[in-house]
Formats: C-alpha cells, sequence, structure tokens
C-alpha cells in the first residue's frame, strides 16, 4: 500500500456522490475485490500527499479486470456522473490502475447533426448564439425573445436523411412552431428577418423574434419490435398506422408473447421473444402488459437478450404493466410482487405497484425532453393511467411522478450501457383509452427515434445502416 497516495480516488455506487462509497489509493484487478465491480456511477479523484512528486498522475479506469478493454482516464476532479457524454462509462468498471503519463480522456460533445446560428439581429447582425442540440428554454443562452434571424449549417454527423430544427415561441417545446428542414441534398438554411413571412419558406406569417426553445430532429428510418402479451391493448393498430411521423419513417413487426388464452393470450400465434433476433431493430416496444401479465411472466427467456440489447444501444419502450406477476408462497410472502428482470433490477432496484389512474405532474428533466410537448401538447391528467413504479435510485430520470412523490415515477428515462429504457404508465387496455394516449404515443415514438438515432448499432451514426426516407419528409411548416 502506497504510504504517500498521489492520488485519492473515491467511487461511488449512485450519481451524484450517492450509495456505497470506496476510497482507492492503489490499483485494483478486479473491482469485485472491493465489492463495487461494473456499479461505480460517480467518481472523485483528490491529489494524494505524494502528488507533487508526479503532478501528471492520473487515474484509469478499465472495463475488464486486469486493467483490459476499454479505459476511461480522469485527472484529479470531480465526476458526478459518468453515465452521461462525455463518459459514457457507468456501470462498466471492472479494474482501476495509475499511470503518470496518461492523457485523461477528453470530453466528447456527442453527434452534431446541424449547427445554427442565432442572432438578434436580422440580416444576422448583433448578438449571436450557436447551438448544436436541443435548448429547452432560450434563456439559457441569452436570447429569450430576441431572435431576429437564423442561419442553419449541416453539422459534421450530418444525418443521410436529412434533419430539422424546430423553434418554438414558449419554453419547453411549446407554443407556435416554425419548422426549417435541411435536406439530404442542401448545406445551410439562411432566414434572414423572422419577421417577415417572405424570407420563412412556406410560412404563412411572421414569426416574429420570439423564440424561446429548438429541437434539433435527425431524421431517419427505424425498425420497430411491438411486443404484446395482453390482447386488449389497441397499442399495436395505432403505432401500425403511423409510418410517417416528424419526417422519421417507420417500420413495426408485432409479436405476442403469451400463448395463454385465459390469460388474454394467442395459442395459436404466439411465439418466444428469444427467437426475435432483437439486433435487427432500433426500438423495442412493450404494449401494456408486455412482459407480464396476471402471475405470468412472459420475457424470462429473453431477459438477458433485451438488457444486451439496451447496453448495445437499442432502445426500449415500456407502456404500463402488471404489479401482480410473481404469486404469494404462502409462507415468506402473501401477496403477489412484480418481477423486471428486462431492466438491470439487480443494479438499479424498482417494483411496480397496484395503483390505478393517478395525479401526474410532469417534472422539470420531463419538460426538457420535449416528450410531452413535441409534436403534441400533452395534459398527462387527461390520460388513462395503470400501475406505476416506485424506486429510490437517481439513475431513473423522472419525467412524470406520482403527485409530489419522487419515489413514486409515472414515467422515466434510465441510461444503460450505450441505450435508453423510456416507460411512461398508460393504459391502452380497450379503444378509449388508447385513444386518449394516442397522441402521447406519436411524441414517445418521435422521442425515441431522436434517441435511437444517436445510439442504435442500426443507425448511419453507427455504420451499419444507409437508408434515406422519401423526400416528402421536406417541408418547411409553420402551426
Amino acid at each position: 500500500m502506497a504510504l504517500a497516495p498521489r492520488l485519492v480516488v473515491e467511487v461511488f455506487e449512485h450519481v451524484n456522490y450517492q450509495g456505497r462509497k470506496v476510497t482507492v489509493i492503489d490499483s485494483v484487478v478486479n473491482t469485485e475485490e472491493i465489492g463495487v465491480q461494473d456499479i461505480i456511477s460517480s467518481i472523485k479523484i483528490y491529489k494524494g500527499p505524494g502528488f507533487r512528486a508526479a503532478p501528471n498522475y492520473k487515474a484509469i479506469f478499465h472495463e475488464h479486470a486486469n486493467h483490459q478493454g476499454r479505459k476511461l482516464i480522469l485527472a484529479p476532479g470531480y465526476y458526478p456522473s459518468i453515465h452521461e457524454i462525455p463518459y459514457n462509462f457507468g456501470d462498466v468498471i471492472s479494474s482501476i490502475s495509475f499511470t503518470p503519463a496518461a492523457n485523461p480522456t477528453p470530453p466528447e460533445y456527442g453527434a452534431i447533426p446541424l449547427v445554427v446560428q442565432v442572432y438578434r439581429d436580422i440580416d444576422f447582425h448583433g448578438k449571436r448564439g450557436v447551438i448544436m442540440r436541443d435548448v429547452s428554454d432560450f434563456r439559457e443562452i441569452g436570447l429569450d425573445n430576441s431572435v431576429s434571424s437564423i442561419q442553419i449549417h449541416r453539422g459534421p454527423n450530418f444525418p443521410f436523411g436529412g434533419c430539422r430544427a424546430i423553434f418554438y415561441q414558449q419554453p419547453n417545446f411549446e407554443g407556435q412552431r416554425l419548422t426549417v428542414p435541411l435536406g439530404p441534398r442542401e448545406f445551410q438554411v439562411r432566414l434572414r428577418n423572422l419577421h417577415d413571412a417572405r424570407s420563412l419558406h412556406n410560412a404563412a406569417q411572421p414569426f416574429s423574434n420570439i423564440v424561446s426553445s429548438v429541437k434539433v430532429v435527425p431524421v431517419g428510418s427505424f425498425r420497430v419490435l411491438v411486443v404484446v402479451a395482453d390482447n386488449r391493448t389497441n397499442e399495436p393498430a395505432v403505432l401500425e398506422s403511423l409510418v410517417d411521423m416528424e419526417g422519421h419513417e417507420f417500420e413495426y413487426t408485432i409479436v405476442n408473447i403469451n400463448p395463454n388464452p385465459d390469460n388474454y393470450g394467442d395459442s395459436n400465434n404466439a411465439t418466444k421473444l428469444s427467437s426475435v433476433i432483437l439486433s435487427e431493430y432500433d426500438i423495442v416496444w412493450f404494449t401494456w402488459n408486455g412482459p407480464a401479465h396476471d402471475r405470468e411472466y412472459f420475457v424470462e427467456d429473453s431477459d438477458h437478450a433485451i438488457r444486451e440489447f439496451v447496453r448495445q444501444g437499442g432502445i426500449v419502450w415500456a407502456s404500463a404493466m402488471d404489479d401482480n406477476i410473481v404469486p404469494p408462497d404462502g409462507v415468506h410472502t402473501h401477496e403477489s410482487s412484480w418481477r423486471g428482470d428486462w431492466l438491470p433490477v439487480d443494479q438499479y432496484p424498482i417494483r411496480v405497484v397496484n395503483a390505478g389512474d393517478v395525479k401526474a405532474n410532469v417534472t422539470r428533466e420531463g419538460h426538457q425532453t420535449g416528450l410531452f410537448a413535441w409534436p403534441h401538447k400533452i395534459d398527462v391528467n387527461a390520460l388513462v393511467l395503470d400501475d406505476h413504479w416506485v424506486t429510490e435510485e437517481p439513475e431513473y430520470v423522472r419525467l412524470a411522478v406520482h403527485g409530489d412523490d419522487n419515489n413514486a415515477p409515472i414515467g422515466f428515462q434510465l441510461r444503460y450501457g450505450d441505450g435508453y429504457y423510456v416507460a411512461f404508465a398508460i393504459d391502452t387496455r380497450d379503444a378509449m383509452k388508447t385513444a386518449m394516449a394516442k397522441t402521447l404515443i406519436e411524441n414517445a415514438l418521435c422521442y425515441l427515434a431522436n434517441l435511437a438515432w444517436q445510439t442504435s448499432p442500426r443507425q448511419p451514426l453507427k455504420g451499419r445502416s444507409r437508408s434515406m426516407p422519401s423526400s416528402r419528409a421536406w417541408r418547411s411548416v409553420m402551426r
């Protein structure tokens, strides 16, 4: 053991330095030895008493044991979440080493499909702001309600199918909007005067300078696997009608994984989810009661495959699901319980509770995603909700919660590996409830497509697919 360590490293189980903490001052060949294998989410690195002898010392975090695999190199500092860009290294660290020579892992901004420049004055004059990803409130860039001209250029990660910038007159992607596309054969768009409708492509009226948020939408084609386990749900019919949304094109495959006709299954057409090659899809959509229902768990054969799909960059959506999956044994438990090993519940515990339709509040993080505003403004309390989740884990980003209870998410997002789980407790067990949920389903589909464009191994950004949407996607729309 180093008597005068050059660095003192504290690793934490959860983001924001929460959960189990372990202090490290020497190399660790396997983090299982110190009880933190593949669970490190945040890190503090201090200069130790021996730092002056080697002021370039760095800590190296390795993906595999014995200092193998990908590595994250960090200098002294605070790192509240290594799950997020620029690191994307949460829950994978299996060994730790130290070196005086390595350069720290540089921050990465992430994919940049467009470069948007907004100006206070017409003709691209005055104060300027540069935007390369969604901005939910222009107060963040000091140009709220003061944009008069705009230039949009291709970014270094410009999609093969083109991209859209959608400007809104209110924060959080609400209010009147101006959609400006940059097509596959275009390199820039210049709007010299937002006060003049003639300079706004097909806009019927001027947009004035009231611009308060912008959404950057890379356009692509996406394959969606729709998983059904309760034949009362109407989600498949809604999804199949949504083949062209906001410039995105969607192709659907529907599988029924419940063979029990006495539990709303289909004995003639049911198939095991493990027989489906998930890597052929960008998005897996679990419909209402999709993974399980009434003491039957339908994805046991594919738990690992689903988690691996997400870890590799896939996106999983889950509508509301049953809390009544594991029957009581009469000895240890007297009530049914929930099971959800298709989620990483061993690392991030969460469960479903019987709740029915409850009051929901959208969180700040939920508003910032645009899930409840783009392309439709959603009143979540006009939806019919079903059993919701309960968790204390901060890794589940709360999109909406039951009342004011932050530990009772109605909707959440979880980053896992390179991909995401996204869930919202909508009830679609009949035509009326589904009709009320249709606009949220449309919003969710668009939001998931934006995530999948960045993370899915099938998408051009990952180098496997070069499909291009049709030209009908390219319209400038003023609403």
